[in-house]
C-alpha cells in the first residue's frame, strides 16, 4: 500500500501579495494518485512524483470545477 492510498494531501500557497490558498485532496482510495485540474478543462489524476510538475504549469490541485 502506498503512501497516497490513505493520504490527505495538503497544499498551501501564499501570493506574491500575501493572499494565502490551502487546498486539501484526497487520494481515490487504492488508486494512489492525486487529482489534479488540467490545463482547467478535465481532471486527471497523478502519482504525488508528477504533482509538482503540474501545479508549475499553472493546473491546480483538486477536481476542474
Amino acid at each position: 500500500m502506498s503512501l497516497l492510498e490513505k493520504a490527505l494531501v495538503i497544499v498551501s500557497m501564499v501570493s506574491f501579495f500575501g493572499c494565502a490558498v490551502v487546498m486539501e485532496e484526497q487520494a481515490p482510495q487504492g488508486s494512489g494518485k492525486v487529482a489534479v485540474c488540467h490545463k482547467g478543462k478535465k481532471t486527471i489524476y497523478v502519482d504525488e512524483a508528477a504533482v509538482k510538475a503540474h501545479l508549475g504549469h499553472g493546473d491546480y490541485l483538486g477536481p476542474c470545477k
